[in-house]
């Protein structure tokens, strides 16, 4: 499936074609005729060691089943959206650097939501993996992460890639001061921009008690408050 979608080159009549294709290799029929037109499989000659298989009847009961999965037509109808090869790789990678700046563990008001969002955004657009080259060990050779895949059961490798860079936070710093310095800008309330507002000293939403009083109130799980 991957590799029918992957080289359909964005045609989805090729791409069903390659995909029903798999009902002739199985069986052992490499070259066959369809619509009037011959076609074979993309594979090079198979040596003789693969030509003696034992490929699946047309008349058994295994073949049978792989035919009403690869010809299901709910399956058939949504390949033919995939022939352009689009699939959520990039999407899952922007997502965990969206965690970097939005813990799901954290609330953010929705103007802190919103700006952090963009933040992500900025990040991801200047170190997906479309830009960032993969990195190379002292002798020049690329790395790689041998990672376990729990999917396939497999051990596979996944190139590492060079560190990311933030230069984008410089790029908006700057913005920002030269934005604030802009004498043509003007803002609805100055004073509140001249004034540093006054953080809370913690995350507590009531005021801190007196250290003796806390002590006092204590409760051990293992013992009374009279122990």
């Amino acid at each position: 499936m991957w590799w029918s979608c992957s080289s359909s080159k964005g045609d989805p009549k090729e791409l069903l074609r390659r995909w029903k294709s798999i009902l002739h290799h199985i069986c052992g029929v490499h070259r066959w005729e369809e619509d009037g037109m011959e076609h074979k499989c993309y594979h090079t000659e198979l040596p003789a060691d693969e030509q003696i298989k034992k490929w699946l009847a047309e008349d058994s009961p295994a073949y049978k089943v792989l035919y009403e999965v690869v010809m299901n037509t709910r399956l058939l109808k949504d390949l033919e959206q995939m022939a352009l090869f689009k699939h959520t790789g990039q999407l899952e990678v922007f997502h965990n650097a969206l965690l970097k700046y939005c813990p799901k563990r954290l609330h953010f008001e929705y103007a802190s939501m919103q700006a952090r969002t963009m933040l992500a955004v900025m990040d991801h657009n200047e170190n997906h993996n479309t830009q960032r080259q993969q990195a190379k060990t002292a002798s020049g050779l690329q790395r790689h992460n041998v990672v376990f895949q729990k999917q396939s059961k497999q051990w596979i490798a996944r190139p590492v890639y060079q560190e990311t860079t933030q230069t984008f936070r410089n790029d908006l710093m700057d913005a920002v001061i030269q934005r604030r310095l802009d004498p043509s800008v003007k803002y609805q309330d100055p004073e509140s921009h001249s004034k540093v507002p006054r953080l809370a000293a913690n995350i507590a939403r009531v005021s801190k008690p007196r250290k003796e009083d806390v002590i006092s109130a204590h409760t051990s799980r293992f013992t009374g408050p009279d122990s």
